[in-house]
């Protein structure tokens, strides 16, 4: 009796022969590297019809199952037990060897099914095997059973299991060509980068730094969930660009109303950039209709007409709970949860209904040199090659006592006399860092915690004693009431 995994290949069976033969082969390979690459050794893997069956060894098989449900193409899975044999005598014996103890206290039923010619039916097998674990059990329940024991029969192999795992289906990775997906580190663009895989893309990313080493940390340790537990197949890379001299540039020069369409056209124009040098097709995005005012339908309108090449998004429909409930699901959920948004990238009332004529005319004020700078910054990473560390102790919860808070622009309508605060832009502090007495503590405070975490890793790197408030201006407003 083998130990053995079997795999259900969903709609891949339904494909065309010649389509279903690539697409298989596909899937086998990248099942091949799934296990490899999780350290699995000694595995055996074989098609037939349509299943394939991996056999591993009892030790390995909890691994193996998890692996397997993550590689794209794969509907379902079973661990089984498989025995050679045409004789019903023998496969109720083994049913029964197998089963008694399951279903000992418990309603259960049989289900069979066959392929092959025998001497005897698919309905013989469950009559006679529900017949001989019945004295164990509790009772028969055909609706509604504690335990159902399934028997498959292929020629002259039987194989026995208990148990149905669901898998995430869709298509191998590499069936469908490369797409390039702009990611940020947040919820949104990682799960959209799933749903392309999913449907057996090989997606590759483009970060756009919009802040420094911390917001480039936190996005890299999200993608490279992704790349380590789902990208089986392929050699997922990502291709990071320095953004902050044109964001710089967008907002000293550009309508602030229009200063997060006017950025997503540059991203946009990146990602176009890296698409066409390594040939892939389409751009992935994370935006969902109407969630912010940069994804309004006439600012994505606005905002797409910057490229040619097409903009695929897969969240449009859903809401930000649904996509925060995908993030659990394939588990890049708590990366994305320590990623600060930048807030130096939002102004204060942006426009919901741009016009493209206000953005041509804002966009033509931009020096182009500095967007070929940023092409040039342009880095590529093997994101399973690296380790990212991201710098721990930067936040703090509890104000401390003659701290001197610097609001980076939080919008908080608070007195500075009332909290020993300065406001400071991001520019501001850095051109003052070398004239701040490093016998203070500094607090940094922004909208959502990225901007001011960049800043206190700037000037902890000076020598200062520098934190980011964690919470941002909820936070310094509820300090303000308790004081």
């Amino acid at each position: 009796m083998k130990n053995v995994i079997i795999l259900r290949l969903g709609e891949i069976t339904i494909k065309s022969k010649k389509v279903r033969k690539m697409f298989e082969n596909i899937l086998l390979r990248n099942i091949n590297r799934a296990l490899a690459s999780e350290g699995l050794t000694g595995y055996k893997i074989r098609k037939e019809g349509g299943r394939i069956f991996v056999y591993v060894s009892e030790a390995e098989n909890e691994k193996a199952i998890n692996v397997l449900r993550r590689v794209f193409g794969i509907t379902s899975l079973s661990h089984a037990y498989e025995c050679y044999t045409k004789s019903l005598n023998e496969i109720l014996q083994i049913g029964e060897r197998l089963f008694k103890d399951k279903v000992k206290g418990k309603k259960f039923a049989v289900r069979a099914r066959r392929v092959g010619a025998h001497d005897f039916t698919s309905l013989d097998v469950e009559k006679e095997l529900g017949s001989t674990l019945l004295p164990y059990s509790e009772g028969v329940d055909l609706v509604n059973p504690d335990v159902t024991v399934f028997v498959e029969i292929r020629d002259d192999r039987a194989y026995f299991f208990d148990n149905i795992v669901r898998c995430y289906g869709g298509l191998p990775i590499g069936v469908e060509g490369k797409v390039v997906a702009l990611v940020s580190g947040g919820y949104d663009s990682i799960v959209a980068a799933w749903f392309l895989m999913k449907r057996g893309a090989e997606v590759h990313y483009v970060f756009c730094n919009l802040g420094g080493a911390i917001h480039e940390a936190g996005a890299l340790s999200v993608i490279k969930v992704l790349a380590d537990k789902w990208s089986y197949g392929y050699e997922p890379l990502v291709y990071v660009v320095d953004f902050r001299e044109i964001l710089s540039e967008i907002r000293r020069k550009c309508d602030p109303s229009l200063i997060t369409i006017i950025l997503k056209r540059f991203m946009y124009r990146v990602a176009e950039e890296v698409a066409e040098k390594i040939g892939a097709e389409a751009i992935v995005t994370g935006e969902s209709l109407g969630q912010v005012s940069s994804q309004t339908l006439r600012n994505l309108y606005v905002s797409s007409l910057a490229i040619r090449m097409p903009i695929l998004r897969p969240l449009i429909g859903l809401d930000k709970e649904e996509i925060v409930s995908l993030a659990r699901e394939i588990g890049t959920y708590d990366a994305s949860s320590k990623v600060r948004e930048y807030c130096g990238a939002f102004s204060e009332h942006p426009k919901t209904h741009s016009e493209l004529n206000e953005v041509l005319k804002e966009e033509a004020k931009i020096d182009m040199k500095i967007y070929n700078r940023v092409l040039e910054s342009l880095r590529i990473l093997k994101i399973r090659e690296i380790s990212i560390t991201c710098p721990k102790g930067l936040e703090i919860e509890i104000m401390p006592r003659d701290a001197l808070i610097i609001d980076l622009g939080s919008g908080a309508k608070l007195k500075e006399k009332e909290l020993n605060l300065i406001k400071m832009s991001f520019d501001e502090l850095l051109e003052k860092s070398d004239k701040l007495d490093r016998n203070k503590t500094y607090i940094l405070v922004c909208d959502q915690g990225g901007l001011s975490l960049e800043a206190a890793k700037i000037l902890r790197d000076l020598g200062l004693n520098a934190y980011s408030l964690r919470g941002g201006y909820k936070s310094l407003r509820k300090y303000k009431e308790k004081s």
